[in-house]
């Protein structure tokens, strides 16, 4: 059974989603995910052919702590490289790791992926990992991604799989709608971008593009404590926020219905994700 969300208001999902990541910015690298990802993110990039001294300019949306902001850098140190969120403190994270790794060609600015502020700019990349199906008004934000790529550029995008985070995501989403009457809320209609008909479909809007969606595994072991540990330092986290009391009796009933169906408290951890890749068709 899928849990039916809360609608919300654009700003009231976009304060939840910035007091959220405010929240979790000092310990969200302790999840490798996203580090593995943005690896897996550069790898697709580079099979693409762009070249490495060319001076192009790169966009990081919802670009966090800055895993993926770091690794374009690294790839193409001749490009200008701007980087923005919503979330200051996770951008105050990233400027701290741009400073120790001696990196000078980022610019990182508190921004609103749905008001963009670079004028008339164009890019010849625009990356954006795990921020779509947070976008309240995704669809318009693929637009203005397509109406920003140079003739020959391209926007690369990650979402995770229907499989992530399964079955401990769903466990833990359906525990806190039985017994405490807490649901997600919604950004957008279902578009979560969990499979490849959705993201197809998404795809399908702008008609003068070509696609490809790339299987990404992303899999290994954790204990169910390093497990509850991610919970508190991604997405999830504005959800534990809500228990406020009932905070400690949740995390005891729900540590023990993952330890009845776990050995030695380990779990096969899934950050399963698709990485899409999109560019113009040329004219």
């Amino acid at each position: 059974m899928r849990i039916k969300r809360v609608k919300m208001k654009n700003q009231e999902v976009k304060d939840l989603i910035t007091s959220t990541f405010n929240d979790v910015a000092k310990k969200y690298d302790n999840n490798k995910q996203f580090v593995i990802s943005a690896k897996k993110m550069l790898d697709i990039i580079k099979k693409t052919g762009k070249s490495t001294n060319e001076n192009l300019n790169i966009l990081d949306l919802s670009a966090g702590t800055g895993n993926i902001t770091i690794e374009l850098s690294k790839q193409y140190p001749n490009a200008k490289i701007y980087a923005v969120d919503i979330s200051q403190e996770m951008l105050n994270v990233a400027k701290e790791k741009t400073l120790k790794e001696g990196i000078s060609n980022i610019q990182y600015t508190l921004q609103d992926v749905e008001n963009l502020e670079f004028g008339n700019m164009k890019f010849d990349i625009i990356t954006c990992g795990y921020g779509l199906f947070f976008y309240p008004n995704m669809d318009d934000v693929l637009k203005d991604i397509c109406n920003r790529l140079t003739d020959d550029g391209m926007f690369v995008f990650s979402t995770f799989t229907k499989a992530a985070f399964q079955p401990y995501g769903k466990i833990f989403l359906d525990l806190l709608s039985s017994d405490y009457g807490i649901k997600p809320p919604i950004t957008i209609e279902e578009k979560l971008l969990e499979t490849k008909e959705e993201i197809e479909q998404f795809l399908h809007q702008e008609s003068n593009i070509n696609y490809e969606i790339n299987d990404i595994e992303i899999r290994y072991p954790m204990d169910i404590k390093q497990w509850w540990e991610l919970l508190n330092t991604t997405g999830y986290q504005g959800l534990l926020t809500k228990l406020e009391n009932n905070y400690e009796e949740f995390e005891t009933k729900y540590l023990l219905l993952l330890e009845n169906m776990s050995e030695e408290r380990t779990i096969d951890f899934n950050a399963d994700s698709f990485i899409s890749v999109v560019s113009k068709i040329r004219k």
